[in-house]
């Protein structure tokens, strides 16, 4: 359970470091989603439920904060620590690398999630936030990749049955 509490830490402050983040280090006034990439992580290390968890309690995280697309921002978030959880168990799972690769390709899913759900009003500078939200996000996985893996090396997980 400690390990809970840590990815629970973990996501408050990621939430907070969000929020708070300086205008000076926005790129193109975009800055990085912190969140999205601990769950993205949470669910490279843990797996499919501990992803879904960690989507379903940043969400929470996120919407009370005052994010306005509550619901959209819960249900791709959901549905990101459930996908990048399906990374586990592969070869490539254990490498920083991956890191990433499956962040840039989450924040997609996730940026396509909530212009369904809440769609843009215009779509070619929506097009060129996800842009800079993308490399912005790849840019800080590995950072938090290490923390997950390091959470997930000292309390393994038992097996799902």
């Amino acid at each position: 359970m400690l390990f809970v509490l840590a990815h629970v830490v973990a996501l408050i402050a990621g939430a907070a470091l969000e929020r708070a983040w300086p205008q000076s280090l926005r790129i193109g006034n975009v800055g990085p989603d912190i969140v999205l990439v601990l769950v993205a992580c949470a669910g490279i290390t843990r797996g499919r439920v501990a992803g879904y968890a960690a989507g379903l309690f940043g969400g929470f995280l996120l919407g009370a904060a005052g994010e306005g697309r509550f619901a959209a921002l819960l249900i791709s978030l959901m549905v990101v620590g459930f996908l990048t959880g399906q990374v586990r168990g592969t070869v490539f799972a254990d490498h920083i690398l991956v890191a990433p690769v499956v962040v840039v390709l989450a924040t997609l899913v996730a940026s396509l999630i909530q212009m369904v759900l809440s769609p843009p009003s215009s779509f070619l500078p929506w097009l060129g936030e996800v842009g800079r939200l993308m490399l912005y996000n790849a840019v800080i996985s590995p950072v938090a990749y290490v923390y997950a893996r390091a959470l997930a090396r000292r309390w393994p997980r038992r097996a799902e049955t």
